[in-house]
């Protein structure tokens, strides 16, 4: 995937992670201006900024992978220099991919048992897989991020270049 793609990708999906975070925060605000202030709850708030909160997560853990900026027990890989450190960076997002994509996996499983019960939130009356599927599509992109990331680094491995790390 040629790089000005892929900054356009991250470019659009930072934006669009900060408009749900924005939205999320006046949300937020709203809930405690009207509780406090003005001694009415808003009923409806608590259940959309759950629902955003959930959507946040797992965007925010996708564009964290794509920033390579997830924390990783760095000791071993650290210690090693040239293919060996790409090797054991390859090892590493092998496995991350593993969990990934049982989330993956399982999180799909559990939209299509709420979608098949037909749940409802009590509130806002929209399907409770709404919110799971955030973790669905979440896990998805960032499985996907994952293996581009694998990918580049299977390249520098191959044509004996040192990745950087």
């Amino acid at each position: 995937m040629k790089k000005e793609t892929m900054e356009l990708l991250k470019s659009r999906f930072e934006y669009t992670l900060g408009f749900i975070v924005l939205i999320w925060v006046l949300l937020v605000n709203l809930g405690i201006l009207t509780r406090y202030v003005f001694k009415v709850a808003i009923p409806w708030n608590e259940e959309l900024t759950v629902l955003l909160f959930n959507w946040v997560i797992f965007f925010g853990a996708a564009l964290a992978s794509l920033n390579e900026g997830h924390i990783s027990i760095s000791l071993l890989r650290d210690s090693l220099k040239g293919r060996a450190k790409t090797a054991v960076a390859i090892g590493q997002n092998l496995l991350f991919m593993v969990f990934i994509l049982i989330v993956c996996v399982q999180s799909w499983k559990i939209v299509m048992l709420q979608a098949r019960t037909e749940q409802f939130t009590a509130i806002l009356n929209i399907p409770v897989y709404v919110t799971t599927l955030a973790m669905s599509v979440g896990s998805f992109l960032w499985l996907s991020i994952l293996c581009i990331n694998t990918y580049k680094l299977f390249k520098t491995l191959i044509n004996k270049e040192e990745a950087t790390l």
